[in-house]
């Protein structure tokens, strides 16, 4: 099947190619609108945002298709989507990197001895570079969404409300508000939660659900100040934010998914993750939104080494340890917090042309970054893949990613 629709691609392409001006058909931004287009019409996705940096400029920015299949609201520039664990990388791994910096962390230090509560528990010898690198053996998720759900499918009552009370305050949807103290919980159940082979790859999000905590202990700021301070209100990204409901208008926010086992409801403005969602819509793991134009200046900055128009925001040190493979003579090809290329030749990751210097990271939602510092590019692709369910698996079989890259190394 996937081969199938691979030749349509081509054919697809050749096609356009035939239909456009012969003498500059094959530009960049025509080849990327053949690609995206292709995608639209294969239900890869009812809508996309695409972002191309190289030779030291932004060399594509621009919208496609609508927000839902229903072709009404068409996708614009300033439209913000769900990023899913690309939150892993603009917020969990960038406020750890500036607290490794600020407080002197050591990678081989163990999670307990800042994080306490993991004292007595079976994570107590996990080191930050385990977790990191998702090599610590932790599960990859818990889903607490089936955890508050009664046998015949209704909230349980003592967790979610559909009216917003002093106990009841945490907003996860339009309409639904969620205990105060559920996020103890969660702490509680990652806290106890099993831990496999320390050392073999697993990709787990939960060391990242503990990150805002952190940050609250060493800094005294809430994650979101932290992120601000440091990063966001340097970088003037307008639009970039967690919890985008109180900011901006439903009109600007990209409908992620018609929820049809947990909240019941279409999810727009409100995280998309479960687990981020019960806490609070904001984590180190999932809960960011933003357009592509407010993600450029970040990786910008990690593609001139910590520097962002001459003003320096991390150390050239910092960026080269934690961009690299945590383990190169092991099978794991994660750095700290980044993806990294997988070396096998027979199947690629994330493209076969890309660098073995190069970083980023995929979202569940539809959402991915790239960056390649020996072609001094990057690209960013938001998409809502998921909608109108995450059963839509086109994003992948079309490899529209990986086809994505090549465009933006073979120009």
């Amino acid at each position: 099947m996937k081969k199938l629709l691979n030749i349509l691609f081509l054919t697809f392409h050749i096609l356009t190619f035939r239909m456009g001006a012969q003498e500059n058909i094959t530009s960049l931004e025509q080849q990327v609108d053949s690609l995206i287009q292709y995608g639209i019409q294969n239900k890869a996705f009812p809508g996309a945002q695409v972002l191309i940096f190289k030779k030291k400029s932004v060399q594509l920015n621009k919208s496609y298709g609508y927000q839902t299949y229903d072709s009404i609201k068409p996708i614009h520039n300033n439209n913000l989507y769900d990023l899913a664990s690309v939150t892993k990388v603009l917020a969990g791994t960038l406020a750890f990197m500036k607290l490794y910096e600020l407080y002197d962390i050591n990678l081989d230090d163990k999670v307990s001895n800042y994080i306490l509560s993991l004292k007595k528990t079976n994570k107590k010898n996990t080191s930050f570079k385990e977790v990191l690198s998702h090599s610590a053996g932790w599960l990859p998720y818990i889903a607490h969404q089936n955890l508050v759900l009664k046998k015949n499918g209704a909230f349980k009552r003592r967790t979610i409300r559909s009216k917003q009370t002093k106990r009841y305050f945490i907003q996860i949807s339009d309409s639904l508000f969620v205990h105060k103290n559920y996020t103890s919980k969660i702490m509680r159940r990652i806290n106890k939660s099993k831990v496999g082979t320390v050392g073999e790859y697993k990709y787990s999000g939960l060391w990242f659900f503990l990150l805002p905590e952190l940050t609250k202990q060493l800094s005294g700021l809430s994650f979101i100040d932290f992120l601000n301070r440091y990063f966001y209100i340097p970088l003037k990204l307008n639009r970039l934010t967690f919890l985008p409901s109180g900011q901006f208008s439903k009109n600007e926010i990209v409908p992620t998914e018609i929820d049809s086992t947990f909240r019941k409801q279409l999810v727009q403005g409100w995280v998309h993750d479960e687990a981020a969602a019960l806490m609070g819509g904001i984590s180190g793991n999932a809960g960011l939104f933003a357009n592509a134009s407010s993600i450029a200046p970040i990786l910008e900055l990690f593609l001139n080494r910590g520097n962002f128009k001459e003003t320096p925001l991390l150390e050239v040190k910092t960026l080269e340890t934690f961009t690299k493979r945590a383990y190169p003579e092991s099978e794991n090809r994660r750095g700290l917090g980044f993806d990294k290329p997988s070396l096998d030749l027979e199947s690629p990751y994330p493209s076969k042309s890309v660098s073995n210097e190069s970083f980023g990271h995929t979202g569940f939602t539809g959402t991915f970054i790239w960056v390649d510092p020996v072609d001094k590019s990057f690209v960013i692709f938001l998409s809502n893949r998921v909608y109108p369910s995450r059963k839509q698996r086109g994003l992948y079989e079309l490899d529209i990613r990986d086809k994505l890259l090549e465009l933006t190394l073979e120009n």
